[in-house]
């Protein structure tokens, strides 16, 4: 005759401690193309390093990391900073403005001690459109390119239509902004504002006119 034995329930508990939602910045919807999703650990002198760490992406184009920090020593690990970077085909993600990554911190945790703080709601990643990003045809595009007062280019500054529009300029200080809402026969100001150095600078065009050939705009 077979006896039956009652075991413990054995549970394995996977927590993220980050979540990122992607969204496109012109459309509001997922983003297109491809997405190269990096991670990045930091150590003791505060150098960053790419570690082999793939994310789980959902269908709702959220990252995530469960399992990240899991251990069977959790008291003993000490706190890690983390930082995730994404190179998007037709993007330059938000986070450049003053950052190179989203950064966080992550305790170690086992399955009796879970982490601290778990995120519930996932952070919104804006990925704004690059020079080569699928503009729908009858859209209106104001191409350029950003350069400092000795000429050379500048990258990550925020080029803008009012608060409406906006793009990031890639490593050639070139951008490509969408210009969806201004009159048909307008008189537009374009602002570029590099948020890490401080230095801005703006542009006057006129619709539609202007929107033929490449422009400069010089930061001070």
């Amino acid at each position: 005759m077979t006896s039956w034995q009652v075991l413990p329930e054995e549970r394995r508990m996977l927590y993220s401690p980050v979540g990122l939602r992607m969204l496109d910045d012109f459309t509001g919807r997922a983003p297109s193309g491809s997405l190269e999703i990096l991670l990045d650990v930091q150590d003791s002198n505060g150098q960053w390093h790419e570690v082999d760490v793939h994310p789980v992406r959902t269908p709702s184009e959220v990252i995530t990391y469960p399992g990240l920090g899991r251990s069977a020593h959790a008291a003993t690990q000490p706190l890690m900073r983390y930082r995730v970077r994404i190179d998007g085909e037709y993007y330059r993600p938000d986070y450049l403005i003053n950052l190179d990554g989203v950064e966080f911190d992550n305790l170690a945790y086992d399955d009796q001690n879970p982490p601290p703080v778990v995120p519930i709601v996932p952070q919104d990643l804006f990925l704004l459109p690059a020079t080569n990003y699928p503009f729908p045809r009858h859209i209106r595009v104001l191409r350029g390119h950003v350069e400092d007062n000795a000429g050379d280019p500048v990258a990550n500054v925020e080029v803008t239509e009012g608060p409406r529009e906006r793009v990031l300029t890639d490593e050639r200080g070139t951008f490509s902004l969408p210009l969806r809402w201004p009159g048909l026969n307008a008189a537009v100001v374009i602002d570029a504002v590099d948020h890490r150095t401080g230095h801005a600078g703006q542009l006057n065009i006129n619709l539609p006119g202007d929107l033929s050939g490449a422009h400069t705009i010089i930061i001070t």
